[in-house]
């Protein structure tokens, strides 16, 4: 086998969204998701990739201290409910090379839905780290990520994603 006969791997990166402190603390049902986002970060960046930090622009200053950026991670200011937008993400992405998007956040039926249906619907694989999401409601966060919740229905992520753990985003690497 010649190096022309495999598939590439797509280039993959990581976006954090939402994990501002009062959003984590206010806007989850799930005690643990920072800590679990801190886990597949932590993942992400020891697999080599990419790391995208997104939240509303008035709350640029409050990152969870579990979820800050480190060295030079963009972190940017959003104004609307994705995190495409209203911001320059698109761009850096393709400037990157990127195909394919690891999604963490805060709320599963928010930001995280609007993003992962916006990187779909333009071309990108999106993968949405289940247990590093959380919506104020279980059942609508079950809804979206579990597809047993509602098997029949178009809602849920899973139809247009890979829905995985945080322990599966060092699978993800380059």
């Amino acid at each position: 086998m010649t190096m022309d006969d495999r598939t590439a791997p797509a280039r993959t990166a990581f976006l954090a969204l939402d994990f501002a402190t009062y959003i984590v603390e206010n806007f989850s049902h799930d005690a643990d998701v920072a800590a679990n986002a801190a886990n597949a970060l932590a993942s992400a960046r020891g697999a080599g990739l990419p790391v995208f930090h997104v939240v509303h622009e008035a709350m640029l200053g409050q990152l969870h201290p579990l979820l800050g950026p480190v060295g030079d991670e963009p972190v940017l200011g959003k104004s609307t409910m994705g995190a495409f937008a209203s911001t320059d993400l698109d761009a850096r992405l393709r400037a990157a090379g990127v195909e394919r998007v690891v999604i963490a956040g805060v709320a599963t039926s928010g930001t995280v839905l609007s993003t992962a249906r916006w990187a779909y619907d333009t071309g990108y694989q999106v993968a949405v780290c289940a247990d590093a999401c959380a919506d104020p409601d279980p059942r609508v966060h079950a809804a979206l990520v579990e597809e047993s919740a509602f098997p029949e229905s178009w809602i849920g992520l899973w139809r247009i994603a890979r829905v995985l753990d945080s322990t599966e985003v060092a699978d993800l690497g380059e």
